[in-house]
């Protein structure tokens, strides 16, 4: 009686199994997808968008790196000056 009920896909069946369900979501895609010459703009603004981030970043980066220095570097020692006696 189990074994009834368990099904057996051969290869050929689990092939046309995947060909449908790639088919399948190619479609659910493609209604998601904006059309080809939208979609192009809309790459090149996520790039646009991923660079400004990482500008930012560099520009905090910068900005405590040039803090951190500035406390590590070692204060000058000041020197007495020699003053000409005539």
């Amino acid at each position: 009686m189990a074994e009834e009920s368990k099904e057996r896909l051969e290869p050929g069946s689990l092939e046309e199994e995947v060909e449908n369900l790639r088919t399948q979501v190619f479609k659910m895609l493609e209604l998601c997808l904006p059309p080809k010459e939208v979609r192009k703009e809309v790459i090149r603004n996520v790039y646009t968008i991923e660079l400004s981030v990482l500008k930012i970043f560099k520009t905090l980066l910068d900005y405590q790196v040039d803090r951190l220095e500035k406390k590590v570097k070692a204060p000058e020692k000041k020197r007495a000056k020699r003053v000409k006696i005539e």
